[in-house]
This record gives C-alpha cells, structure tokens and sequence, in this order.
C-alpha cells in the first residue's frame, strides 16, 4: 500500500509538471511558443496628508512670510473683498506680514498708526495632500469639517484646493454653524478617467479673524476623503 501511494504521488506531481504549461515546438526553418499572462491590477485608493495638525495660537501669531506664503497677515481696515479674496491677496503677497493680535503695527516706523497699518487678522497654513485613484470612472475628493471644542464664534475658515497638474482650483468657504458639523465639501471630482499617479493637491487652510471672533478655544477636525465614482 505504502508503493501505491508513493506511485500515486508521484504520477501527481509529473501532471502537475505537465499542466503547468511547458510548450515545444520543432521545425525545420522556424518555431514559435506562446505565452498567456493573466494580470490582476486591484482597484484602490489612498491619501497621504504631509501634515496632520495645525496649532494656531494668536496669543504669537506666526508672522506671516511671503515665500512660504504661512503665517498671519494684516487685512487692512475697510477692506471689502470676501474671505477667498483676503487668501488670494495673502497668497499673491498683497497683504502686509503681521505677528501681533489685534493686528496693529506701526510698520514704516513713522511713530504713528494709519488705517493701512491696523485692521482684521488672516492665518494660512499650507500642506501636501497627495492622491492615488485608478479607477477608470474617476474619483471624488470631499472634505468634512467638524467643529469638535467651542461655538460658533471663531471668525471666518476657508480652504483653498490646487491641483496644477490637472488645471485644477476650488475654494470652499466653511460657515460657522452650517456646514462645520461633518458635512461634505466638495474639493475635486474628476470624472471618466483615472487619476494621474499620485497627484499632489496644495491645500491652504485660512482663518480670518475679521472682528466676529470671540475668545476662546476651539478645535476642529478636517477629514479628507477620496472616494471612488
């Protein structure tokens, strides 16, 4: 008995050799074999964030740099552009660097304080999001915002989404008490293709503390979801 299983086995594994597909081909000016591949490419999606926390303190607040475009700076008083208007000018360097709360500062050192030198606060914060999508009908990007400590008084929050490689620019604006509780924002759809490997999203975060700001703290958390269509 012990002969016969050890035939069997052995007859096993010369079928498996066998149906492992080897191919032979002879001829007397040409051969030619052909080889079948199977591919399995597995739908994902990922997200990597550069940066995972945001400490804002107007106690300092970080003087604002024109390279980096980070920080705080000065919106002048009588300003009468929107909040996405006070981050273009920050970002396109148009407002004046300012590290003090309430923003006041005499900044040509003339020893006196014109409306140009004292006005509302805007703080922006910058950071990578990169995405992976392959899926062939494209992929939506939201953001939720939730406030998690404190009410509703903590001024204007906006976030701006870039992506240059697909020509791609949105601004959300988050309204205190109306969409900071987990609703979705909408930051980018592509739809009918795949993304481009991993696209980098530059994604700004501003608040402006435009004299509704009451004092206090506040914490909020902001979950960006990718989601296949």
């Amino acid at each position: 008995m012990k002969k016969l299983f050890l035939s069997l086995s052995a007859l096993a594994l010369l079928l498996g050799v066998a149906l492992a597909g080897e191919v032979v081909d002879v001829g007397s000016d040409e051969a030619s074999v052909t080889e079948r591949i199977n591919l399995t490419i597995p739908q994902r999606v990922a997200l990597h964030l550069t940066e995972d926390e945001w400490i804002l303190d107007l106690n300092s607040p970080p003087l604002g740099d024109p390279d980096t475009k980070e920080g705080c700076f000065l919106v002048p008083k009588g300003y009468a552009g929107t909040l996405e208007d006070a981050v273009n000018d920050a970002l396109a360097g148009e407002l004046e660097p300012m590290d003090t709360y309430p923003a006041i500062k005499d900044l040509d050192g003339d020893g006196s304080i014109s409306d140009e030198e004292k006005g509302t606060l805007i703080c922006l914060n910058q950071k990578v999001l990169q995405k992976f999508c392959n899926n062939r009908e494209g992929c939506e990007l939201d953001l939720k915002v939730t406030r998690t400590l404190g009410n509703s008084t903590y001024g204007k929050l906006g976030v701006l989404d870039e992506a240059p490689y697909i020509g791609h620019s949105r601004f959300v604006a988050i309204t205190p008490g109306v969409n900071d509780d987990g609703d979705p924002l909408e930051l980018l759809k592509v739809l009918g293709e795949r993304l481009p490997g991993w696209l980098d999203d530059l994604i700004t975060e501003a608040f402006w503390f435009d004299g509704s700001e009451v004092a206090g703290t506040y914490e909020f958390n902001f979950l960006f979801q990718l989601a296949a269509l």
